[in-house]
Parts: C-alpha cells; structure tokens; sequence
C-alpha cells in the first residue's frame, strides 16, 4: 500500500501545470481620451476716444486686443468694418480721413499673416489676415494680439460736431 500512495503522489505532482522557458503570454489595455476643441476670438477694446482733430496724424495707437485660442485649423480670419466706407461715421456721413482709417495687427501674433502688421484699410466686405501657420497647426494656439489704429485728420474742413464710430468685426472660421 505504500508504493501505491507513493505512485499516487508521485503522479499527482507530475499532472501539475507548469510554465516552461518558451511559454508566452500577451495582454493589452486599449487607452484613449480626447482632447476637446477649442475655438475662439475675442476683442477686448481700450478706453478713450479717437482723435478726430483737423490735421492731427497719428500713427499705430493701440485700440484693442484681441484673444486667440484654438486647436482646429483656420480656413479664414476676416477683420471687416461696420461702415461702407470702412472708417469712423456720423450722422453726417463717413469721417474725412487723408487717405483712409487703417488699422494693422501687431508684430509677433502668430494667428496673422505678416503682411498685416502694416496698416490698411478696412472694407465691409473684409479681409483675410490668417497666416499660413494658423491653417496648418501643429500646436494648438493661445495668444493676444494689439489692433493698431493710423490716421490723418482732415485738411480740407472742419468736420461737422458729432459722435464718429465704427465696429470692427473678427470672424474666424474653422475648415
């Protein structure tokens, strides 16, 4: 009987899994998340009124700022004017500026082609101002960027008393 239960251990122990050297085993986590989408512009406007005097000249004075944040490709960022004749108007018609209201996007704002860091003038219809970076990102952005405003005053007459403004639209678009 002691040979049988010897046997019966003996084989017991041999029906054992066992791992050998060339057993392999695999498992996997499948791990995602989004990152959510972000685009906007915003305008924050600087206090004081412009400065309509006859003659005055004034160059680059900082009018607004505006606030980009977005991860998505920009198919087109158009800044317009309110009015048909792109700058400042009255009750009494459009302001009569030496060679147009213009206004530019300061140096450095990644979102703007660099061709707008000079002055130009506004039109209903808008412009197109993105750069070729902000429509094809490798980061997402988030930055500030000084609108500039330049002018001449009128050299012909005084103009008639009154309140001259204008709006000044960002749009931007994503593709």
């Amino acid at each position: 009987m002691k040979n049988w239960i010897r046997f019966v251990l003996i084989s017991s122990l041999l029906l054992l899994p066992a791992a050998n050297a060339a057993d392999t085993a695999i498992a996997g986590f499948n791990v995602s998340g989004t990152v959510p989408t972000f685009f906007s512009v915003t305008t924050r406007g600087m206090p004081g009124d412009l400065d309509l005097t006859p003659k005055v000249i004034v160059n680059n004075r900082r009018i607004g700022l505006l606030h980009f944040k977005y991860n998505a490709n920009i198919a087109n960022l158009t800044v317009s004017s309110s009015t048909a004749s792109g700058g400042p108007e009255g009750t009494s018609g459009a302001y009569n500026f030496q060679g147009g209201f213009k206004v530019s996007i300061s140096a450095g704002c990644s979102s703007v082609d660099a061709a707008y860091n000079t002055p130009f003038v506004l039109t209903a219809a808008g412009t197109d101002v993105k750069s070729a970076a902000s429509a094809a990102l490798l980061n997402g952005v988030e930055e500030d960027c000084e609108v500039l405003a330049s002018w001449k005053g009128t050299n012909t007459t005084l103009p008639l008393a009154g309140v001259y403004a204008l709006n000044i639209n960002v749009t931007m678009v994503s593709q």
